[in-house]
């Protein structure tokens, strides 16, 4: 199984509180291109699709009756999460999501699911039983299974710049505060110009704290992407953030993003509140 090309194409199905959404999250973050519900009237269309990546569609009893039916196209291969139904039970009573087929009781939902799902069951090419296993090993597997060379893909970091004004960050992994910098906007000749502009570059990085910041960052991100990579994790987004988003941010990120490819790591910078004007 673990000798799958990179462009195998999979099919994630299985059981309400089984794990899908776990295992949807490990292989995002291995590199696969996952596809939530997708309407088996598309799954050819989207069996049809060429990529570099390994695709993993989720179907599931969400799509009602129609998942019935399945069939999965020649060539994909369909992973099947289940659990014991004690399991199932304990589990859906902590989740907040309505079951699919929770027109009666828990266990006739769980029961009514079953038989929905028994087409794909019976076809599965894998099936893992999660019902004594924690989520961290579940994502080796899934990972391991489906989109294995994600043990040799390094990680990748995204630095972005934002302005609190605007509003927080809230995808971002970490958060990094440099309002304590001094501030161009208080500078007439600097206010209509944004970090990516040379003469504000040259004023925020001139404060001394922003090269101790800059080295420091770098010292522990470098740490950091070695803790990931033990646990497979291959994105990491580490959002800047100042008073507009249009300055210190824009410089920290970019210097940011600069010294990290220098240490040859994959780096990716956006801005997200460059181009707003702070009415300030």
């Amino acid at each position: 199984m673990t000798g799958e090309a990179p462009t195998a194409s999979w099919i994630l199905t299985g059981m309400s509180g089984a794990g899908k959404a776990t295992a949807a999250r490990a292989l995002e973050l291995a590199g696969a291109e996952v596809t939530d519900n997708l309407s088996p009237e598309l799954l050819d269309a989207w069996a049809g699709r060429a990529g570099r990546r390994p695709a993993v569609a989720v179907i599931d009893s969400r799509q009602g009756e129609a998942v019935r039916a399945v069939l999965p196209p020649p060539g994909i291969r369909v992973l099947f999460l289940t659990a014991p139904d004690p399991v199932l039970v304990r589990r859906l009573a902590e989740s907040t999501r309505p079951h699919p087929c929770a027109a009666a009781g828990t266990l006739e939902a769980i029961a009514a699911e079953r038989a929905l799902l028994t087409a794909l069951r019976a076809g599965a090419d894998a099936v893992i039983d999660t019902g004594e296993i924690d989520p961290a090993e579940l994502g080796r597997r899934v990972t391991e299974l489906i989109a294995p060379q994600a043990e040799e893909a390094p990680l990748r970091i995204t630095v972005s710049s934002f302005g609190y004004k605007f509003g927080p960050q809230p995808e971002a992994d970490w958060v990094i505060d440099v309002r304590f910098l001094r501030n161009p906007f208080w500078e007439a000749e600097l206010r209509p110009l944004s970090g990516l502009d040379e003469a504000v570059r040259a004023y925020v990085l001139a404060d001394p704290r922003a090269e101790e910041l800059q080295r420091r960052l770098v010292e522990l991100l470098g740490w950091v992407a070695a803790q990931y990579a033990g646990h497979r994790r291959r994105l990491l987004h580490v959002a800047v953030g100042c008073t507009g988003g249009r300055h210190r941010s824009v410089v920290m990120a970019e210097e940011l993003g600069r010294r990290l490819r220098s240490e040859r790591v994959e780096v990716v910078v956006r801005h997200r509140d460059a181009a707003k004007i702070d009415p300030r």
